[in-house]
């Protein structure tokens, strides 16, 4: 849930800020209607993740026929994918390289403590958490693992990926 509402809560950003493509229309109806576009003019995430986020979107009323889901997660995945850094953030990530989208259901614990910020202990309780109880679905459900600072958790809640 907070997934969807860190990719599209943000202050406002004008239409303009989406590249030209099939999709734009579509996005700027369905997504627009309800919330800003520049989070997600300035994330980036794989097919899958978009794919996800777009599923999350429509559970949660976003109305559109199949053709125009698929058309979303192909205009986000081609614009805003993992190999199209979004303006300025290549100076960005040289300078804080720990500020890209951490996919937390996929991480190994050494790359949670790293991209995270996180002790070893708490990367590998959540590791472990994950493994008993399955997939995190939202941020706040990584505050519940044992051992686990949650001020660190939230923040990084706009960088998690689930």
């Amino acid at each position: 849930m907070l997934i969807v509402t860190t990719l599209f809560l943000a202050v406002s950003a004008s239409s303009s800020a989406l590249p030209p493509g099939e999709g734009k229309p579509i996005v700027e109806r369905m997504c627009s209607s309800c919330h800003a576009l520049k989070v997600v003019t300035s994330k980036r995430a794989s097919p899958e993740q978009w794919a996800q986020v777009v599923d999350q979107m429509v559970s949660r009323g976003a109305e559109g026929t199949d053709e125009e889901i698929q058309t979303i997660v192909e205009y986000l995945s081609k614009n805003f994918g993992l190999d199209n850094p979004p303006p300025a953030a290549e100076k960005a990530e040289k300078e804080h390289p720990a500020l890209q989208p951490v996919a937390v259901n996929q991480a190994t614990a050494a790359e949670l403590s790293s991209d995270l910020g996180l002790s070893a202990d708490e990367s590998a309780a959540i590791v472990a958490y994950r493994e008993q109880n399955g997939k995190f679905k939202e941020w706040r459900d990584l505050t519940k693992v044992p051992g686990v600072d949650a001020t660190k958790i939230e923040k990084n809640k706009d960088r998690l990926v689930f």
